[in-house]
């Protein structure tokens, strides 16, 4: 909640409300709701909310303890969250952005249960009608200002990694974004804060720098957008470019380690550093040594994902499902466009008979409380064995190849056309108001309309 990666509200915000709410004159939830919040509490269902989906964000990070136990708690947290929002009242747009913020990194962790489609989208929604990207030239006090700056960019880091994870269009342009990530460094605002709160923030504009490097990716790759070409870089110059970038990102990174932040930054450099020599719309053609590279990431990956499982702290695994399937279906095609470079088999073997299969079976497991995942792992296990006897013939019939071929084209790019300038019937409806930046006309400003295929969230979320 106040912790480097989603920074929603602050920690004095928390701990004031833990103060009022500890009072015994308040009662319980079901109290309270039957009989009101008493006036002079100084305190209203918008920071019980808070409290609520707090301790249940919080009560996820606890599985390693005692999972079953954990896992109830939240639940329970977040079912009296719940409770207290579906009476809420109308409130500002910035408590409305936090409410969204909020429900979507518990999303994170429990995707059983929320929709963090919903919960970003509106939150983007929110964050574009007052104007949060820009920079605030209103003669406001510092706190305010850090405050819309804060939110601003916890709302770009799950919308970036939204879009990047399941290859969608962006919401709003990296042009469009002027608000500065670290105005905390500015003259006079290092007295609002302690030397903790300081590396907490330094932390959170690090994952920023993050998931700048990641869209960039996104829109050079999938989107195919002209950013190379303003530049004048050739795509080659650019593969080398932002992997040097990458690493520097990675280096840097490490010296959070010893604060207990930034504890995904294995994750993310792994991942990136895939997508980057992943076959993609703009370069479908790679050469054996990206694919080497996809293969060295992907064993990494699993590890690492393997590891939190065991450990039982695998807290976000929206992220972990949609990172590993992609990173599946990318191995796989490596593993089968490289079956005659015989250097590659061993690391190819490894990965059909150990750790692909490690994988599947996380999502397995993870499919016992989300269904989305047992489903990932059922589609690729069919895959999964019919590039496997081309590895080890025998009394298994060897499947066409041209199927297979087309099978693996097929979950590479199962996306369809991501340009901007794509015009595609929609049924979702969005405010065309949410979607305006000041100073640009509408006549010559491209919106993006969401095809009907991109809708994915559940028939059955019902949030109040």
């Amino acid at each position: 909640m106040h912790l480097p990666q989603y920074p929603c509200i602050t920690e004095a915000m928390l701990q004031n409300i833990v103060k009022r709410t500890g009072m015994d004159e308040l009662g319980d939830t079901s109290s309270l709701l039957l009989h009101g919040i008493p006036a002079d509490s100084g305190i209203g269902h918008f920071e019980y909310f808070v409290l609520f989906i707090a301790l249940a964000i919080s009560a996820m990070t606890l599985t390693w303890k005692a999972e079953d136990q954990a896992r109830a708690a939240s639940e329970s947290f977040f079912n009296s969250a719940l409770k207290h929002l579906q009476v809420l009242e109308e409130q500002s747009e910035i408590k409305s952005l936090q409410i969204s913020l909020l429900l979507a990194h518990y999303a994170h962790m429990c995707p059983e249960r929320v929709d963090n489609w919903t919960c970003i989208s509106d939150a983007v929604r929110i964050v574009l009608n007052l104007g949060l990207h820009r920079e605030c030239t209103e003669n406001i006090d510092l706190e305010h200002r850090r405050l819309r700056a804060e939110l601003f960019w916890v709302t770009y880091g799950m919308e970036r990694s939204l879009c990047t994870n399941l290859r969608l269009p962006l919401s709003f342009p990296e042009e469009a974004i002027t608000t500065k990530r670290e105005l905390f460094v500015e003259e006079g605002f290092n007295s609002l804060f302690t030397n903790e709160d300081l590396l907490r923030k330094s932390a959170s504009s690090h994952i920023c720098l993050y998931r700048a490097l990641e869209t960039e990716v996104h829109r050079v790759l999938h989107l195919e957008d002209t950013l190379l070409e303003s530049s004048g870089m050739s795509i080659e110059a650019w593969i080398i470019d932002i992997n040097t970038r990458l690493g520097t990102w990675y280096e840097a990174a490490q010296v959070y380690t010893q604060y207990g932040m930034l504890e995904f930054k294995h994750v993310q450099y792994h991942h990136l550093r895939a997508r980057i020599h992943r076959p993609t719309p703009r370069l479908m053609n790679r050469t054996n040594e990206d694919r080497e590279q996809v293969l060295q990431a992907a064993i990494v990956l699993i590890d690492d994902y393997h590891g939190q499982e065991s450990r039982r702290r695998l807290f976000y695994p929206w992220h972990g499902v949609h990172i590993l399937f992609e990173v599946v279906v990318i191995a796989l095609e490596a593993c089968w466009t490289l079956y005659n470079c015989h250097v590659i088999h061993p690391l190819a073997e490894e990965l059909l008979k150990s750790r692909i299969p490690q994988c599947l079976q996380m999502f397995r497991n993870i499919g016992e409380r989300w269904n989305e995942a047992a489903a990932c792992a059922q589609r690729l296990q069919p895959l999964l064995e019919r590039i496997t006897v081309w590895y080890y013939p025998g009394s298994d019939e060897i499947a066409d190849k041209t199927s297979i071929s087309e099978e693996i084209r097929n979950l590479l790019l199962s996306d369809g056309s991501l340009t901007w300038n794509q015009r595609v019937a929609s049924h979702i409806q969005l405010p065309v108001e949410a979607f305006l930046f000041d100073d640009v006309e509408l006549d010559n400003f491209q919106f993006l309309e969401w095809a009907p295929e991109w809708d994915i969230m559940p028939t059955d979320f019902e949030l109040a």
